[in-house]
């Protein structure tokens, strides 16, 4: 019983559509640790989905071009949250659409000797690439507001006061400032464990710079 649950799950992990999905989340929530660093969370959901993505992939005749096209797609999403280009935006969405299209064989001339034409669903492709857009479009508008937002933060507003860290500061992380969490770190060589207190000392951009407050626990 228990190797037929093993082997209906390994089915399920290696089918095209499957791994496809695993690997766009992987490498999305991966983009979104990379914003958003300092839970562990979402680096330890992007690694799972990223290893079982992998894992599907050296079973099945992947094309690395696909590969290739896919993983390209999601640097140029990443870098259009710092640029805001439209045509960057194009230019990734295109690359996701062939490196789907492309990931998997869809003609027996393609495949290796003995292996199965495989094709994802059409409708996952158009989904995903809609998805993608609406993600990152999302988070660019995101990104755009807290940059207009640091431009009204001044360093003297927030020197000085003090809060608590809500994660490790190792060295990044986040600490709540009166009602108000923000992303911070620390410069000093001093680990920084969840429920300290610290001090704000600096700003960077939107993130903090805090010290541990003498005696906190």
């Amino acid at each position: 019983m228990e190797f037929e649950i093993v082997q209906a799950l390994w089915s399920v992990l290696t089918n095209p559509n499957v791994i496809y999905i695993l690997l766009i989340i992987g490498l999305w929530t991966a983009a979104s640790a990379f914003y958003v660093p300092g839970t562990g969370l979402l680096e330890a959901v992007a690694v799972v989905c990223l290893l079982l993505a992998v894992a599907g992939l050296t079973q099945q005749p992947a094309n690395v071009m696909g590969v290739a096209l896919i993983f390209a797609a999601a640097v140029l999403f990443v870098v259009d949250l710092k640029v805001h280009s439209v045509g960057l935006t194009l230019v990734a969405a295109v690359a996701l659409v062939l490196g789907s299209v492309f990931l998997f064989p869809t003609g027996e001339g393609r495949c290796p000797a003995g292996a199965v034409a495989l094709t994802l669903s059409p409708w996952l492709i158009a989904g995903v690439t809609l998805v993608s857009l609406a993600f990152f479009g999302v988070a660019v508008s995101a990104v755009g507001r807290a940059q207009r937002m640091a431009a009204k933060v001044s360093e003297a507003q927030v020197v000085g006061r003090r809060g608590r860290a809500t994660t490790a500061l190792d060295p990044v992380g986040t600490v709540q400032i009166e009602s108000e969490l923000w992303s911070a770190r620390t410069d000093k060589d001093v680990a920084v464990d969840a429920g300290d207190k610290v001090e704000v000392v600096a700003l960077d951009g939107l993130k903090l710079i805090v010290e541990p407050l003498e005696g906190s626990d």
